[in-house]
């Protein structure tokens, strides 16, 4: 008689690890597109009777059925910690590339409405003005033309300052998710280490905390490693922003415009140290706030320094009608400043002596749209030479960034196959565990039929005659 209790306790453990593994299964089916979802599976043990109860009883039986110990979550963290670190740099690369391609927008080049353009135009109106000298018209035409190049440099220098301010609310908003990430990620370490504590499930919640992690390290480019306590640890070059359930806050230090940043450059600070990433998109944000932006703007206004220095080299040396010379055609000193001085075409001094009529002075002035000739009489490569160079530079870097990402978005993809075939729902299998668990299911019922068969007829039927 205890022998068939004994089968039947067997088989109950055999009906609930079946259930337990086919809802498991279910988990995983129902999750296969959920994002951070990590697989799990139930761990079987089998369970003999104790030595004393063989002891006691006289019975060297160790059938006792199987049991679930667990419910483990398939995940490796080298390849978790390959696909962030991987995001990070993707991340870096990406926020860097989209502020420099908008800086290349700006420049318009090469393109009819480019800063070389304006300038070709405003050699050519000098031509125009010194074939016909007299000719108020195309004086006007000059001074237009000369208005065009300084707005042209105003709104490059002025979008290059609009580009760093958008740029640096970005990273503001970076520091505020990194925060808000790093509270997430203690209050998760605390909530995982009282389920563990209290043998509770908490799978869901590591996928979740992984999740955080990654978004970690394509923000600031965090790493992270785990206690004995399965709690993780995250911080930023070796500077803790998480550790267990307390958690630092991050904040951005330096000047809030790009003029400020060769006295007050811009970077990140936890507690009394200053963070110095470089990865993830607040390392792209600083590298363009920092180097490129502030560089780009230097360039722009020594070009504009030189258009007025070798515009007003010539210039002066001509003779107004009114018979004044030594004036000046642009005045200023730099991309913000620069401004046309004459207000009208009869004002300009175009006459190589005074009280004379002739256009030699303006004839030299379009001649300085020949780079050996600009470069004479600056001493230097003149403005369009200087222009060119400049956005060359810039093109070259923004392609090699580009080409960059893409081989970078090439080794996160890779990764992310690495980790979702480690760690992704696979259907198939888990239609092949379904079957083989309601098997499982239905032999350990059956097992329970038909011992209660065997008990009905010893209990019921035994002694009855002819029956």
């Amino acid at each position: 008689m205890s022998t068939g209790f004994s089968s039947l306790n067997t088989a109950l453990n055999g009906l609930s690890a079946a259930q337990r593994a086919l809802d498991t299964t279910s988990q995983n089916i129902v999750n296969a597109n959920t994002p951070g979802y990590s697989r799990q599976r139930v761990l079987l043990e089998s369970v003999g009777n104790t030595p004393e109860a063989s002891f006691h009883t006289g019975s060297a039986a160790v059938v006792g059925g199987v049991r679930v110990t667990d419910v483990s979550r398939i995940r490796d963290a080298f390849l978790e910690g390959t696909r962030a670190a991987a995001g990070a740099k993707q991340a870096s690369i990406g926020s860097q590339l989209d502020i420099l391609n908008g800086a290349q927008q700006l420049l318009a080049e090469p393109g009819d409405t480019g800063m070389q353009a304006t300038v070709d135009s405003f050699y050519a109106s000098w031509h125009d003005l010194a074939n016909n000298p007299t000719d108020t018209a195309a004086g006007s035409v000059v001074i237009q033309r000369g208005i065009a190049v300084a707005d042209q440099l105003h709104y490059v220098v002025d979008g290059i300052a609009a580009q760093w301010t958008t740029a640096h609310d970005n990273l503001v908003d970076v520091v505020a998710q990194t925060n808000q990430a790093a509270a997430d990620l203690a209050k998760l370490n605390e909530s995982i280490q009282e389920g563990t504590s209290a043998g509770q499930p908490v799978n869901e919640l590591m996928d979740t905390r992984d999740t955080l992690v990654r978004k970690l390290a394509t923000l600031v480019g965090g790493s992270s490693s785990m206690d004995q306590q399965g709690r993780v640890s995250g911080g930023v070059n070796g500077i803790n922003l998480v550790s267990g359930n307390i958690h630092q806050t991050m904040v951005l230090t330096g000047g809030n415009d790009v003029s400020t940043v060769s006295a007050d450059p811009p970077g990140l600070r936890i507690g009394a140290f200053a963070v110095p990433v470089d990865s993830g998109q607040a390392a792209g944000m600083l590298a363009a706030m920092r180097t490129d932006l502030p560089a780009l703007t230097d360039k722009v206004n020594t070009v504009a320094a030189s258009v007025i220095g070798i515009v007003n080299g010539v210039y002066s040396t001509g003779y107004a009608q009114d018979g004044s010379t030594g004036n000046a055609f642009f005045g200023g000193t730099d991309a913000h400043s620069i401004a046309v001085v004459p207000t009208q075409g009869a004002q300009l001094s175009i006459a190589a002596a005074a009280g004379t009529v002739d256009g030699s002075i303006a004839a030299h002035l379009g001649d300085l749209a020949d780079d050996a000739t600009s470069a004479t009489a600056l001493g230097r490569p003149g403005p369009s030479a200087q222009w060119r160079q400049m956005t060359g530079t810039l093109g070259v870097q923004a392609q090699s960034l580009t080409t960059g990402k893409s081989v970078q978005d090439a080794v996160v993809s890779a990764a992310e196959d690495a980790v979702q075939s480690n760690a992704g729902v696979n259907l198939d299998e888990e239609m092949t565990n379904m079957m083989l668990f309601q098997r499982a299911y239905q032999a350990s019922a059956r097992v329970i039929t038909t011992i209660d068969e065997t008990m009905d007829t010893l209990i019921n039927r035994t002694g009855k005659v002819g029956l």
